[in-house]
């Protein structure tokens, strides 16, 4: 047979083999949208938004679109008249604005973007069933791949990462953590060191969309470090490969997503010079021990040496910005960090939801199997298997730990659980071998449904994201319809409802739900905590057109208990206030007032 031959009967060969698991994708994936069609009908016929992000990402999209900077993220609408600068980056921009380049090709505007809403989570999901089964291949064998697509699958809590009308980051940053993973284990072989080179790509594009992956990067970062602590010059070309690849695209993502006039600011919210710096320290710091790798023959020198690598790459971050190794939050306003931030739900700690107990063994339990089943494999496992299996339990042991901080961190680090799961549930399946393949693959199949986060929901009857999924009017698309038919105007308004009015209408907004809108946000608390004679001055000070207010919302019921006489409270009682003129709006939920002429 000839050499031609032989790689095409080689590559059919491989399709054969592949065919199961792009069902099981194609399967994953059918569910998936089954399981998310009345949210998707929502999206296509009103538009709806489902989460103030994803209402602030279309309109950054627009602006796109409609000729704004790449590197420019101001938000002109919001907090006016300046605007507001924006922690994100146009990395995530990009597919959006090409998928509804693509759909206005034959749809119109508005129906273009509802296309784009349903595609992209879709494709998203895709990509991480696909990378599911590749991390499964490399961990495990090709065994465990239709497990890791039907575990993930079965990941409830991070379905609303993903579902129809998700057009924030989060998504992509969960498909770029499952990557990263991935080629940092398939690189610790000795003959693929090519792979943690490439592993800084994601890594360094997952830091440049937001810094939420940063916690699980550490881990990955201390990789191949502990790898050549413990292997030495063997191991120095997949340091060397490693710190080279930081080097390319760490600085490459920077000038991406950053403006020149901002190469020197240090942001601890979003990627910046102090982070920028830290990696470049520490990748030069890596390739140097790896080029001296030779010279340190013994544990205790390679040890030195990597700690003197971490010392600098901490003191790169010390010289510039002390205060970004703490609360990334930290300059959040405390007013505002009590009557917004501790009421957004993926925000809270753990124990908040310790009154659903539910909710809480669905979520938390799954992660935590995950990483029992994590450590018993590496227990199991010798050499490079011992050294993935370790790496994977240290991912989601950080990651258990930072959803007792935050809960949201659970959508991120439950499919790293997933794979893990997956690795138990082939080792069963391997025990198994001798009874007959049906009943194997349905025992083991119901057994990943047992300890899934869906299959616990369903036996608890736990409601899930029910919350999240309770629509109130005050967000609903149809709201907004009187409302955007007036000329526009600067509104103060609930935090929020910021993003939804800039999403809705063409209005300006000072308030709106994110951490670096310290002004806008303070003034609506303000104004709404203030009696009304002294709300007066605010709202005259800022030049603010209208006042709304819609009844319900726990940021609104905040307001009204913290100032039982104040502005939002007052209105909330149905009380005229002199200097305020309510606007009739048709089928609207909202108070919306204009501000009279002064005296």
């Amino acid at each position: 047979m000839s050499a031609p031959a032989g790689e095409a009967a080689e590559v059919r060969t491989r399709a054969r083999k592949d065919a199961p698991l792009l069902a099981a994708i194609v399967l994953a994936l059918a569910g998936a949208a089954l399981l998310t069609l009345p949210r998707a009908r929502a999206v296509w016929s009103a538009g709806e938004f489902y989460d103030s992000d994803d209402a602030m990402r279309a309109v950054q999209v627009r602006d796109l679109i409609a000729g704004q900077s790449w590197l420019d993220m101001t938000a002109r609408r919001l907090d006016p008249p300046d605007g507001l600068f924006m922690h994100w980056s146009r990395i995530v921009d990009t597919p959006l604005a090409a998928l509804d380049l693509l759909f206005g090709l034959f749809l119109a505007p508005d129906m273009a973007e509802r296309a784009t809403r349903l595609a992209f989570p879709f494709l998203c999901l895709a990509l991480l069933l696909a990378l599911a089964a590749f991390v499964a291949r490399v961990l495990v064998d090709r065994s465990a791949r239709m497990l890791a697509v039907w575990l993930v699958f079965l990941s409830a809590p991070m379905f609303m990462q993903f579902s129809p009308g998700r057009i924030d980051h989060h998504a992509p940053q969960i498909v770029l953590l499952m990557a990263t993973f991935g080629l940092v284990a398939l690189g610790l072989d000795a003959k693929r060191p090519w792979a943690l080179a490439a592993a800084a790509a994601p890594l360094a594009l997952s830091l440049a969309i937001s810094l939420e992956n940063l916690p699980f990067f550490v881990v990955l970062l201390a990789a191949p470090a502990i790898l050549f602590f413990r292997a030495g010059e063997a191991a120095s070309r997949r340091l060397r490969s490693f710190a080279l690849g930081l080097l390319v695209f760490a600085p490459l993502t920077f000038v991406a997503t950053v403006a020149p006039a901002r190469y020197g600011l240090s942001a601890c919210d979003a990627y910046s010079a102090v982070h920028l710096r830290a990696l470049i320290v520490g990748a030069l710091g890596l390739a140097a021990l790896a080029a001296v790798a030779p010279r340190l023959a013994t544990p205790l020198r390679r040890g030195v040496g990597l700690c003197l690598v971490g010392a600098a790459a901490l003191g790169a971050v010390l010289a510039s910005a002390p205060q970004c190794l703490g609360d990334p939050l930290v300059g959040l306003d405390p007013l505002l960090r009590d009557l917004w931030l501790a009421h957004v739900t993926e925000a809270k700690p753990l124990k908040a939801f310790l009154g659903d107990p539910a909710l809480l063994v669905s979520t938390a339990a799954p992660v935590l199997l995950g990483l029992v089943a994590a450590l018993a494999l590496a227990w199991r496992a010798q050499g490079l298997a011992r050294g993935r299996w370790a790496l994977l339990a240290a991912a989601i042991l950080l990651g258990f730990c930072a959803a007792l901080w935050q809960i949201r961190v659970f959508t991120s680090v439950t499919p790293l659980a997933m794979i893990a799961l997956a690795g138990a549930a082939a080792a069963i399946s391997a025990r198994l071998a001798g009874v007959t393949p049906l009943l194997r693959g349905l025992t083991v199949g119901l057994l990943c449904l047992c300890v899934s986060p869906m299959g616990l929901a369903l036996a608890l009857q736990s409601e899930g994201d029910a919350p999240r999924e309770t629509r109130r009017a005050c967000l609903e698309a149809a709201a907004f319809s009187s409302l955007a038919a007036l000329p526009p105007a600067r509104i103060v308004a609930p935090v929020d409802m910021g993003a939804h009015l800039l999403a809705f209408t063409p209005h300006f907004v000072f308030a709106a739900p994110y951490h670096r809108d310290n002004r806008g946000n303070r003034l609506a608390v303000d104004v709404f905590l203030a009696a009304p004679a002294e709300a007066e001055r605010l709202l005259r000070a800022a030049g603010a057109g209208l006042l709304l207010w819609c009844d319900g919302g726990e940021t609104g019921n905040a307001l009204v208990e913290r100032a039982p006489h104040g502005l939002a409270a007052t209105i909330a009682r149905g009380e005229s206030v002199p200097y305020l003129e309510k606007i009739p709006l048709e089928r609207s939920p909202f108070h919306v007032f204009a501000l009279r002429p002064a005296p």
